[in-house]
């Protein structure tokens, strides 16, 4: 059986100032903590608890300290 690489065909390479860092993303309006893994075409990689999402970057703001 084949392995699976990364990036897969069609799929787009995150590549816009790929940066790593604690976020917060709005979903239904309120804000839940995320990390940041990458961004691409105005969207940004989101993992929170192990589920990893593209979000809109207008949705996406720094963790506050």
């Amino acid at each position: 059986m084949p392995l699976a690489s990364f990036p897969a065909k069609g799929v787009p390479t995150p590549t816009d100032n790929a940066t790593s860092g604690d976020v917060q993303i709005r979903v239904g309006g309120r804000w839940i903590a995320g990390h940041e893994l990458g961004r691409r075409s105005g969207e940004v990689l989101v993992s929170h608890h192990g589920h990893l999402v593209w979000v809109d970057n207008e949705s996406v703001r720094p963790a506050s300290s």
